[in-house]
């Protein structure tokens, strides 16, 4: 098995398909990086990499303590390691807050940025609820249950549940404490300015409570496009992946006949 190792030693398991434009999915807490096995589809038209976060799925946990930074300079060091100077990157929910950092820290590696359920800060009662329920859950190391929860909610086929489910109860307690914890306190909504390249934004239609996410984002980035995915909530890259994919692929072509264009 693939794996990349960081600066500390840490061990990053990763799977790599495909050719053409490089696409990092970034995945939330406990479920790992099955959380996007209906994306491995795009490997028909891109290069995709899929990784285990610090202490989620077969991911190593580490010594160094978590933090969104740490995270997105792992990404880095996974870049360095697959000779990959430039590519999108893609976060679901909390891991869409290191795909921000990982653009902000990194502007000349990031050739997109494309966030589902995506936030630049934490200020809802349905979304503080649902990261403070991980944080405790996982103090009191009932992660198993968290992922149990997540497998049922987040399957499109009979057997999604079960692969999710057992993948996710391998995430580590503590990581996922620190993940939430900090996903909770992140804050970018006063350097989205700094984002010159192109944002997509993915919503399901029906999670109004994450819509008014897109404001400052498109208040101060450059390049924001807003999709909202019909009859979607929160899951949408696992529950409505073939619209998913295809608001992705739509997305990318066109920035690559843009640029051709340029």
């Amino acid at each position: 098995m693939p794996y990349a190792l960081m600066e500390d030693a840490t061990a990053l398991y990763y799977e790599i398909t495909g050719q053409g434009t490089p696409i990092v999915f970034i995945h939330p807490p406990i479920m790992g990086h099955l959380v996007f096995k209906h994306q491995k589809r795009l490997a028909a038209d891109y290069q995709t990499i899929f990784y285990d976060l610090r202490g989620h799925g077969r991911s190593s946990k580490g010594n160094t303590p978590l933090s969104i930074e740490l995270l997105a300079k792992d990404i880095n060091c996974l870049l360095d390691q697959l000779n990959i100077q430039k590519a999108v990157i893609c976060g679901f929910s909390n891991g869409g807050t290191v795909a921000q950092e990982f653009a902000l820290l990194y502007p000349e590696r990031t050739e997109a940025l494309i966030l589902s359920g995506g936030y630049s800060r934490v200020d809802s009662f349905n979304l503080k609820s649902m990261l403070r329920f991980g944080m405790a859950m996982a103090k009191i190391r009932k992660v198993p249950i968290v992922a149990k929860m997540q497998a049922k909610s987040h399957k499109y086929f009979k057997e999604d549940e079960t692969e999710f489910y057992q993948y996710g109860k391998l995430a580590d307690s503590q990581s996922v404490y620190e993940f939430c914890k900090a996903g909770l306190s992140y804050n970018s909504t006063h350097s989205l300015y700094r984002l010159k390249v192109p944002v997509l934004l993915g919503y399901g239609s029906q999670e109004k409570s994450m819509h008014h996410y897109r404001l400052p984002f498109q208040q101060y980035a450059s390049n924001v496009k807003v999709v909202y995915i019909e009859g979607a909530s929160h899951e949408v890259p696992p529950r409505h992946f073939p619209e998913f994919n295809q608001v992705v692929h739509q997305f990318l072509q066109l920035q690559t006949s843009r640029s051709n264009r340029s």
